[in-house]
């Protein structure tokens, strides 16, 4: 007996986006080596805001982040069903018809149906899972949670219905109305006739913008007002802010936002070395800078990762101490303006070099 099966390629963003939050965009095109230098140029302005109910929530300005990628999707072709359309259909032939035509598959799901999951036959859970292949038996998915990394797994496919008809439930009770109009995102990279060519210029000027916290055109498509958000060098305030304020409970930042805004600054380190790459500057000065960046931010934003980390899973973040946090947060946030202000200036100094 012949076993029908099919896996659409799919790269967990360890080396560009890593954990990000809502990272699903980014897992996909980074599995399409045509997307390599199209990654690596974009993605550079991340910012947080907080929305009406003081939630703090990161993303990308520039390209397709996941909240954006409805109004500039950029590079995919992208479409969704609402929760109301979705219950009319055979979800589960809907979904391998999907993926036979090449669309990956974003879903809300009752997680407590679906076996592997920490909730499975424990609580009820909305969760979305980004579905990626499937055969005779089971569904392969992506899927990110506060206690679990990124990874590949399954579920037996027969309960998938029950999953999203619970899940339609639970949201029906909610109050977010983006998940009810788009409980089934399909997504699917645009074909590349030729590789996207990396511009050093371009990407120096989006590194110009990232130390200014200036806002992109891709930025007026988020509904959310500037008093709000921080953007660039300066989304290590959207933290401050919150833990300064004594009034703020600080267990309404989530851990999953503690990671995106570390991956955020992980993120520019990577890019930044790419830049050098692809620019051949290869000197001590250069080298010299991306160390003190990856000492003086990355592994500071990631040992501030780690302890948040350890409070929430003892649950003890009452014991923060905030203004501990608070310094370190300002020692990054001011080394990290230092260590930019000072690559702008060793890259004008090469071009100039070069030009003369």
């Amino acid at each position: 007996m012949n076993t029908i099966s099919k896996k659409l390629p799919l790269h967990i963003q360890n080396d560009i986006n890593g954990y990000l939050f809502y990272a699903f965009p980014y897992s996909i095109m980074s599995a399409f080596p045509a997307y390599k230098n199209y990654l690596m140029e974009n993605y550079v302005q991340c910012f947080g805001f907080m929305n009406d109910a003081n939630h703090i929530t990161f993303d990308y300005a520039d390209g397709i982040g996941y909240n954006d990628m409805f109004h500039q999707c950029g590079p995919l072709d992208i479409t969704f069903d609402s929760y109301t359309s979705g219950i009319q259909l055979d979800i589960e032939a809907y979904i391998i018809s999907a993926i036979e035509n090449n669309y990956y598959i974003t879903i809300f799901i009752d997680q407590y149906y679906i076996e592997g999951r920490q909730a499975y036959q424990d609580h009820h859970l909305l969760h979305e899972i980004l579905i990626f292949g499937y055969d005779d038996e089971k569904f392969y998915y992506l899927a990110f949670n506060e206690n679990e990394k990124f990874a590949f797994s399954s579920f037996c496919r027969k309960q998938l219905d029950a999953a999203y008809k619970a899940g339609y439930n639970i949201n029906t009770l909610a109050s977010t109305d983006w998940i009810r109009e788009r409980s089934i995102i399909l997504i699917k990279p645009k074909t590349l006739r030729n590789s996207y060519h990396f511009s050093g210029e371009r990407f120096v000027l989006k590194l110009k913008s990232y130390l200014n916290g200036e806002f992109s055109d891709f930025y007026n498509s988020f509904v959310i007002s500037k008093e709000r958000c921080q953007i660039g060098v300066y989304n290590t305030n959207i933290l401050k802010q919150c833990i300064s304020d004594t009034q703020y409970d600080i267990n309404d930042i989530s851990y999953p936002l503690i990671h995106a805004w570390y991956e955020s600054k992980r993120n520019l380190l990577n890019k930044i070395q790419y830049y050098y790459l692809e620019m051949n500057y290869n000197n001590s000065t250069s080298d010299k800078l991306l160390i003190e960046y990856e000492k003086k931010v990355e592994r500071q934003s990631n040992a501030l990762r780690l302890l948040f980390l350890k409070y929430r899973r003892s649950k003890t973040m009452h014991k923060i101490n905030r203004n501990w946090f608070i310094q370190l947060l300002n020692d990054i946030f001011n080394s990290e303006i230092e260590i930019i202000e000072k690559i702008i200036f060793e890259i004008k100094r090469i071009q100039s070099k070069d030009r003369g």
